[in-house]
């Protein structure tokens, strides 16, 4: 069978049939070998038959990039809801953060009528600790004429997903395997400085010494030439730090990797994007564009988001020979190397420094290799003895995928909006979770009462009343991720007399997640200083009733570290000059604005009222939005 000009491969013949069959269907395929193109048919075959389709993503940058891919392909027949940006929202196929397609089942179910396929890519993000449950919602929630395509890399209890499913909806689940890879990957290993094609040492790992590590080497690796030397290029370097990849591709910034034409080319190219995403004044840009001329570049999280799709773009021109980049460039983004570098083995998760997961591993592993190009990948990982022991290596590398578990912990806006429905069987609709088909009983017994004292703290404060959910509830249970905060300031007036410089810093400090160590600002003007005092007194007392429930994850504390920046910018003032006034990364402080203005948007939609407070929301949020923070605009640029 052929599909888009390819011979299809067994495992996507076998997941067409059961689309065809009218199934849903499971497939687990490692990193590169074809999953997307299953997805590609359940688009084409819905478009054709005049049904919709919605495909979902765990990041937006995913999003945006099967945005632009898709439209490209279907032009007006594409439109995108991420929650910063909403195009062409009537179309038949529908781009959506899968947080945007669960609140739509919640909220304007009717609009889902059309749609025949919902498509799931990274399935496996159902144990992502902070937005799983999200998934498992949507999964139970969507309406029952749909179907699923569930795209995900390889894991053990693939079969174990399928059957919950096929246990909460009215399909059939159609599981489909893959363990090959079209291109092999062949793995070496940099162990303590000497380059070896088995995890093996003839001699005794380094010691450390007074209980410390060497410090990593500076300057070009050895690694990096021995990969140019062979020609095995391009190559992308993982790095497990926003810092670190920047001083990496800095330190490989003299290696001559291009040609003199094809430096111009890529300099010409680089000039183009940067002029047609209005960034030739920013620092970083010029920084990057340095580094670029040498076929060298960085990618990470803390970059302005129009800097990374310029790399992306470049990447994909086959111009940029070597990229040092986050674990974030293995996720979805359909963008391979011929060689892949692990400049070490472990990471920080946030809490403390953590070996990688077998499947993150082989998640950024099958980036090496492209299909139609290389007859195979080659990963490098980068071990030293100090830090991590090859027997931990080998069962990183070797060992068991780690199953897929649930970690289900519904939040107070879907558990009004299942009340709305279901009353007081709420805790009924727990027992359609993956959680609970995990789960021991003791563990069910402790979700289920989580869940009931929740609903005792939510008609304890009026959110619920004997009819059903009052005006407090309904207007919470449409304000995901700060419901209460929200709707008890909103009630008690604290909104009404804001101008929008205010509004803008409030809704800031309730988006706003600081580093652990920092310590909230202490707001010197006196209307403000008021603002602060209130916004604080009522989360203090939301935490004070849910830790008398013995109620977790408790509400977050709301936070104005960023309320110079916001005002700065209020004022009309330039996004490089913001930079000065805070510690935190570009690309971190254009995510902060894009959440603010999600939040007011999301605000205005849940008081649907026509008056003057609706009128300075939406001024707040149109002042807030421009330049490289305006979301639309960098998806409408070509």
């Amino acid at each position: 069978m052929r599909f888009q000009g390819l011979t299809l491969d067994p495992f996507q013949e076998k997941a067409i049939h059961y689309i065809e069959s009218e199934q849903s269907v499971l497939v687990a395929a490692p990193t590169g070998a074809g999953k997307t193109l299953i997805a590609e048919y359940a688009v084409e075959r819905a478009l054709a038959s005049g049904e919709g389709v919605i495909y979902t993503a765990p990041i937006k940058a995913l999003s945006n990039q099967k945005y632009r891919d898709f439209t490209e392909r279907y032009v007006d027949r594409v439109g995108i809801m991420t929650g910063d940006v909403t195009l062409n929202a009537q179309a038949p196929l529908q781009v959506m953060t899968t947080e945007i397609f669960r609140n739509t089942i919640f909220e304007e179910s009717s609009r889902l009528d059309h749609i025949t396929f919902v498509i799931f890519d990274e399935i496996h993000f159902l144990d992502n600790v902070e937005r799983g449950t999200v998934w498992e919602e949507s999964i139970i929630f969507a309406p029952s004429h749909m179907r699923f395509i569930c795209l995900s890399a390889t894991v053990p209890n693939v079969d174990e997903l399928g059957a919950w499913i096929e246990t909460i909806r009215p399909h059939p689940v159609g599981i489909v395997k893959e363990m090959q890879r079209p291109v092999p990957l062949e793995y070496r290993f940099f162990i303590d400085g000497q380059l070896r094609p088995r995890l093996k040492l003839p001699y005794q790992p380094r010691k450390r010494r007074r209980n410390r590590l060497s410090p990593r080497p500076r300057g070009p690796s050895k690694l990096v030439k021995i990969v140019c030397d062979e020609k095995i290029l391009p190559c992308l370097y993982f790095a497990f730090g926003r810092a670190r990849c920047q001083e990496l591709a800095s330190a490989h910034s003299k290696l001559r990797l291009l040609t003199q034409d094809e430096r111009t080319e890529i300099l010409e190219l680089f000039d183009e994007l940067a002029v047609r995403y209005g960034v030739t004044d920013e620092n970083s840009s010029r920084r990057l564009r340095a580094l670029v001329g040498q076929g060298v570049a960085y990618h990470h999280a803390g970059m302005l988001p129009t800097l990374k799709e310029i790399v992306e773009r470049l990447f994909t021109s086959g111009l940029l020979k070597l990229i040092f980049t986050t674990e974030t460039f293995a996720l979805g983004i359909n963008m391979p190397a011929q060689s892949v570098i692990f400049d070490e083995l472990r990471k920080f998760d946030g809490y403390s420094v953590v070996d990688l997961l077998n499947r993150e591993y082989h998640q950024m592993a099958g980036r090496a290799g492209r299909r139609g190009m290389d007859k195979r990948g080659f990963v490098y990982s980068q071990i030293e003895t100090q830090r991590i022991s090859l027997n931990r290596v080998k069962r990183m590398i070797y060992g068991r995928p780690e199953a897929v578990m649930s970690q289900f912990n519904t939040s107070y806006a879907t558990l009004l909006n299942i009340y709305r429905d279901l009353g007081e069987r709420v805790p009924d609709a727990y027992e359609k979770s993956l959680h609970w088909f995990q789960s021991a009983q003791k563990e069910r017994h402790q979700a289920q009462d989580m869940i009931k004292r929740k609903l005792r703290l939510l008609k304890d404060l009026e959110y619920i009343s004997e009819s059903g959910l009052t005006m407090k509830g309904r207007l919470a249970s449409q304000i995901y991720g700060y419901e209460l905060t929200c709707t008890e300031l909103l009630l008690q007036g604290t909104f009404d007399s804001l101008d929008e410089a205010s509004l803008a810093i409030l809704a800031m400090a309730i988006v706003y997640e600081p580093r652990r160590e920092e310590r909230d600002e202490t707001l010197g003007e006196e209307a403000l200083a008021f603002l602060q005092g209130q916004a604080h007194d009522v989360v203090r007392k939301i935490r004070q009733e849910e830790k008398k429930r013995k109620i977790s994850p408790r509400t977050l504390k709301i936070h104005f570290g960023l309320s110079n920046v916001v005002s700065a910018w209020m004022d009309g003032c330039e996004f490089c000059e913001l930079l000065s006034l805070t510690k935190e990364d570009e690309g971190e402080m254009v995510r902060h604005f894009r959440r603010a203005i999600q939040f007011l948007k999301q605000l205005r939609k849940a008081r649907d009222e026509r008056d003057e407070l609706d009128s300075r929301l939406w001024r707040t949020s149109e002042t807030m939005k421009r330049g490289v923070v305006d979301a639309e605009q960098q998806l409408r640029t070509p």
